[in-house]
């Protein structure tokens, strides 16, 4: 029986999240190995897929320097089709913005940063 090892690169520009995981994952760029088998017909040679790990980077300091979890390539790949969305709705979302509101905004951020504390409109602003 033969196996192989695919590598892909997702690169994620959102934080995510995958089913069974508590936490969303963080934006990145993340590696997933995928494992097939060898699977023979008749007349053709084909690899199926068998287990497909995500690859997660600890911080330098951390103990484990990496982590990888099972994961779902269709899963996976709708997280990723579900992060260009996001991007692209962001962007309509810049350009649909004004510069009268652009400014109205700039104003509202610097006034809730002099406002005092004690003000009940600085709760508001933040």
């Amino acid at each position: 029986m033969s196996v192989r090892t695919i590598s892909n690169v997702y690169r994620f520009r959102h934080p995510f999240n995958l089913t069974g995981r508590t936490r969303n994952l963080p934006a990145g760029t993340y590696c997933v190995e995928t494992y097939e088998e060898l699977a023979e017909g008749d007349s053709f040679v084909t690899y199926q897929p068998v287990l497909s790990l995500l690859h997660i980077n600890g911080t330098p300091a951390s103990d484990a320097a990496r982590l990888s979890i099972l994961v779902s390539l269709e899963e996976l790949d709708l997280a990723l089709m579900m992060d260009e969305i996001a991007e692209e709705e962001l962007a309509l979302l810049d350009a649909d913005i004004s510069e009268q509101e652009l400014n109205l905004l700039g104003e509202i951020h610097r006034a809730s940063r002099v406002s005092s504390a004690r003000s009940p409109f600085a709760m508001v602003i933040r």
